[in-house]
């Protein structure tokens, strides 16, 4: 399990990279470029698919586990009812038994206060013995019947004893039997209640790990979800791009129009190895003194590919991953002429001013200057890709 859960945190880091240089790249990715990035996100779909129908066999696994221990958990519970019904039984038999020991008591000591009565009697009539009852006879019949009269006195007496004593030792007998039938049962529900317990928190425990695959899934779910977000996110540009136009717009030629009047100082060159950019910067930053506000053109004639009007953060800062990276920015296909297609992107808007789709005109407004995405300063980032590879946009520009 330990091992699934590092392999889930290596696959959405790995993600989370690929995804967040995917982002940055956006902006300014040509067909090509979209291309090899819809066929990398469409790879690592697949892994997670992959580690999503894997994790759903765990998931099969467990459950097939848990649903034995439940079955395991109602035999159980069957025996331990099993044990409740016998034990209820004997305190039952134990009950009935107590309650004839209490009664055959309750004769004994009537028949003791009876003997003892008769034993007083004699004392007072003083007579000391068989003898002395027998010798009180006034004739010989007398004699006879005081005779018979005492020995089936003793013995019904001795009889009576014996017969209680005998009562009184079976029903001890019996209840120590049933005492001890009642401990067995009672040790027997102890264990079978130990054992459900201990089944109980096997299954709590499979319910736990089942809970933990579910999270699983659920992220890598929610990642691939992202991906696939991406890739029809880059399928809808790849589809802007054509319907664009690539042959049906022509670009009429001549010098591209500088795209914000009185401003013509730069910051940043093409590939400028500066501290932000380190060689890698596919267009140029035009600045100045006030720019802030200030309307951007279109530098021809074109149709709008991409409009990005999301980013809020219009002010200087560090990274910011908003627009790709180029904050509000406007992508203008703006036409082919011999073989060649020209692709200009206008970053860092503080707004923009058309939609995609739209046709602009050379001159017209599409935005205004701002600080929008990765940018340290108010400027205009402004990058131009000649059949989907970016080159210095000052070849279009007289060196003044």
């Amino acid at each position: 399990m330990k091992r699934n859960i590092i392999r889930l945190l290596s696959l959405v880091l790995t993600f989370s990279i690929f995804f967040g240089a995917v982002s940055l790249r956006i902006g300014a990715a040509s067909a090509s470029e979209i291309r090899q990035n819809i066929s990398g996100l469409e790879s690592e779909s697949k892994k997670l698919e992959s580690e999503i129908k894997s994790l759903q066999g765990k998931i099969n696994e467990q459950q097939k586990l848990k649903e034995a221990i439940e079955k395991k958990i109602a035999v159980v519970q069957r025996e331990i009812n099993a044990c409740n019904a016998e034990i209820s039984k004997i305190n039952a038999k134990i009950a009935a038994n107590k309650t004839e020991i209490d009664k055959n008591n309750k004769q004994i000591e009537a028949d003791k206060l009876s003997f003892k009565k008769r034993l007083r009697a004699i004392y007072m009539s003083n007579t000391e013995s068989n003898v002395q009852v027998l010798l009180g006879a006034d004739d010989f019949a007398s004699f006879l019947q005081l005779s018979q009269m005492v020995a089936s006195v003793s013995a019904r007496d001795k009889k009576l004893i014996e017969n209680l004593v005998e009562a009184i030792k079976k029903l001890e007998e019996k209840q120590k039997e049933n005492d001890k039938l009642l401990n067995e049962q009672v040790e027997i529900k102890k264990i079978a209640t130990e054992k459900q317990n201990e089944l109980m928190a096997d299954n709590r425990s499979i319910q736990s790990v089942i809970n933990s695959i579910n999270s699983e899934q659920s992220g890598l779910e929610n990642d691939n979800a992202k991906i696939e977000k991406q890739i029809k996110e880059y399928q809808r540009t790849l589809a802007s791009m054509a319907s664009a136009g690539g042959t049906s717009f022509v670009y009429t030629g001549g010098t591209f129009l500088w795209p914000v009047s009185g401003y013509y100082n730069i910051t940043a060159g093409f590939q400028s190895n500066d501290s932000v950019h380190k060689g890698h910067h596919d267009g140029i930053d035009i600045s100045g003194g006030g720019i802030s506000g200030k309307p951007i053109l279109a530098i021809a004639d074109g149709v709008v590919i991409q409009s990005n009007n999301s980013c809020p953060h219009n002010y200087g800062k560090g990274y910011d991953g908003c627009g790709g990276g180029f904050g509000n920015y406007v992508r203008i296909n703006h036409g082919t002429k011999d073989g060649n297609t020209y692709v200009a992107v206008y970053g860092h808007m503080a707004t923009t001013a058309v939609s995609t789709g739209a046709t602009v005109k050379k001159g017209q407004v599409i935005g205004y200057v701002g600080s929008t995405g990765w940018s340290t300063g108010f400027h205009l980032h402004l990058g131009i890709a000649v059949n989907g590879t970016y080159v210095n946009p000052m070849r279009f520009y007289s060196k003044s």
